[in-house]
């Protein structure tokens, strides 16, 4: 290997022009298959379950418009659409395979792949931009393909991967950068044709991108950055020229925010929800940024979980790091706009990690760190670190055992950090392994012991699962304020499975009081209420749960078995047919229809409909 060659091995097989990509992606895909191949039977988590698991509008039975039309709104009884393009591919995941984890597990490592190859392509692209002078244009190949292999196996980047619904976030980032690359190549067309082909994808891609998340409403003013420093050449005079398109492109932003997000709701967001405001967590972000910089260069994972414990900053002293970590990063800001004409891949690289941060990181009432928000805005991260390890490796070209050293340590680190990808995989494989970890590792933090009793108690464990959804009650608030009601929900399914009904009536009772909207649970009082004799009441909190919920077969045959039991099998019989049309469990439509009718002493039609749900429980049974 040497500098003249771009270090490359001397082999039979050169890296021509039209080969170097093609063995990029093929090093990529061996490497990302590897190291995640532990992944694809990872269980639902968390969010999933809202998103896709009880989300009848991402469960289409067909591939009708009016199915995909609804799949389009989100989470089921949407007002708007929301993030229509990755809910519309949860719906077409569900359509082929129901809700089999391993073929949603498929889709998000090929997104993952794809982003990591159209990622290669943009740096290997952008480090030949005539501004750069030919600075990094001989060292491209390996620059580009060693930061895109830093970014892609970080395993900051898994909970973007392995965790479901987080494809959203990934998929933003895929057509980003595809957005990005398409827009490069349109600015360094030579024919007219060529030029309006590619900002055709690139336009196509941006909007594929907004249909995914919101993050990627800042693509406008990462163009605009890109193009002045990448293109243009950051001076006086192209700012000045400039004006009128960074106006737009900031006034872009929150247009397209509007498309997705009701602002009016953030005040009344914090009100109600959190146990912060919103100028505390705006204060807060430095940290959770300077913190999101440490994982990415340290990213083992006795540091990674799915929800971190983060101090809240009350000012800028309380904690004192919350003023040392606005001024770090003002500091690294002003570097950036100081190096912006010497050098502008650098400055732009830094730049691009803190714009992307913007929305997520900003007054917007979310949650305050989240791994996977770094899957966009690190993409660039390890541009300078990969020019800084080639040009090592140019400097002390004559030098072959500190070249071998060089190269060792980096073969290490890649390797160390797989292992690590690998490991952390291994702590998703279910609920009880993950939430496990995770309260280990933050053990104040209410929602990981709430989670963790929960998935206990759902595998039959419950002296367990009690200890944990104590120390979840005992904990500090969690960083949404309705968690304290969900543990109350928890001690309350608790105390039903473990057959304590009067225990289970008081704390599904306190959980009402602060989730009055929770159909699950009008759905277990009336199952508590029909074991105390109370089948009025029990009817009652059946009618709310449909009323909050209509399109939920199971509630229907709830409700017909409270008619039965109290007497009233024609209405059983409404409801069960109800439940049928709807498309929910038909064994036990089916097996209420057959009970009703027998109760009406129909033996005949009670004997017709006992087959089909004994022919409906086979077909299930075969169901992968």
């Amino acid at each position: 290997m040497n500098n003249e060659n771009d270090f490359e091995l001397k082999m039979k097989l050169s890296l021509s022009k039209w080969r170097a990509p093609l063995f990029a992606a093929g090093l990529l895909f061996f490497i990302l298959a590897v190291i995640y191949a532990n992944s694809f039977d990872c269980s639902w988590h968390f969010d999933d379950y809202i998103n896709i698991v009880e989300n009848s509008g991402v469960q289409i039975k067909t591939l009708s418009w009016q199915d995909i039309g609804k799949s389009l709104y989100g989470i089921a009884g949407g007002a708007r659409w929301q993030r229509p393009v990755s809910y519309f591919t949860f719906a077409v995941n569900y359509y082929f395979d129901g809700l089999n984890v391993f073929w949603y597990h498929v889709v998000n490592f090929f997104i993952h792949y794809v982003t990591s190859v159209f990622l290669f392509l943009f740096i290997y692209n952008t480090l030949k931009l005539p501004i750069l002078e030919g600075r990094y244009e001989r060292n491209a190949y390996s620059i580009a393909l060693l930061a895109t292999l830093f970014w892609a196996i970080n395993p900051v980047e898994v909970m973007a991967v392995t965790y479901i619904v987080q494809r959203m976030a990934s998929m933003a980032a895929m057509f980003y950068i595809m957005a990005m690359y398409f827009y490069l190549k349109g600015r360094r067309a030579d024919r007219i044709w060529k030029c309006v082909g590619f900002f055709i994808l690139a336009v196509f891609s941006a909007l594929l991108s907004l249909g995914s998340k919101e993050n990627a409403a800042m693509l406008p003013v990462s163009l605009f950055l890109f193009d002045l420093f990448l293109i243009q050449g950051v001076t006086i005079e192209h700012i000045k020229k400039n004006w009128a398109v960074c106006l737009f492109a900031l006034v872009l932003v929150p247009a397209i925010g509007l498309m997705y997000y009701d602002f009016s709701t953030i005040t009344g967001s914090y009100d109600e929800f959190r146990p912060f405001t919103m100028w505390e967590r705006v204060l807060t972000q430095p940290r959770v940024i300077l913190f999101y910089i440490s994982l990415l260069l340290y990213p083992i994972t006795s540091r990674m979980m799915l929800i971190h414990d983060m101090e809240i900053s009350k000012s800028f002293f309380d904690p004192w790091t919350t003023v040392a970590a606005v001024v770090v990063l003002l500091l690294i800001l002003a570097a950036a706009v100081l190096i912006s004409r010497k050098r502008p891949l650098i400055s732009y690289c830094i730049i691009f990690f803190f714009v992307n941060h913007l929305i997520e990181g900003s007054f917007i009432s979310l949650g305050i760190i989240y791994e996977h928000r770094n899957y966009l805005p690190a993409m660039l991260f390890f541009v300078p670190l990969s020019i800084l390890f080639v040009h090592a490796l140019g400097y002390f070209e004559k030098r072959r055992k500190i070249i071998f050293a060089l190269s060792f340590a980096v073969t290490a680190v890649i390797i160390i950090i797989g292992v690590n990808v690998y490991i952390y995989n291994d702590i998703l494989k279910d609920e009880i392994s993950l939430w496990t970890d995770n309260a280990r590792k933050a053990p104040g933090l209410a929602i990981a012991h709430g989670n963790l009793g929960a998935a206990l108690s759902k595998a039959g464990r419950f002296p367990e699962a009690y200890v944990e959804l104590t120390k979840a009650l005992n904990s500090p608030p969690s960083w949404d304020v309705r968690m304290k009601f969900k543990i109350y929900q928890l001690l309350g399914e608790y105390y039903l499975l473990s057959g304590d009904h009067e225990n289970a009536i008081v704390y599904i009772e306190k959980a009402l009081a602060g989730l009055p909207d929770n159909t699950d649970l009008h759905n277990n009082k009336a199952a508590l209420l029909m074991l105390k004799k109370k089948p009025s009441e029990a009817e009652m909190a059946m009618k709310k749960a449909i009323s909050l919920k209509r399109d939920t077969a199971f509630f229907y045959v709830n409700l017909g078995n409270i008619h039965l039991r109290g007497g009233d099998p024609d209405t059983a019989i409404k409801e069960a047919r109800m439940a049928i049309r709807l498309g929910g469990d038909t064994l036990k439509a089916y097996s209420l229809l057959s009970e009703a009718f027998r109760a009406k002493n129909d033996y005949r039609t009670s004997d017709h409909f006992s087959r089909v749900a004994s022919r409906s429980g086979l077909t299930k049974r075969r169901c992968p």
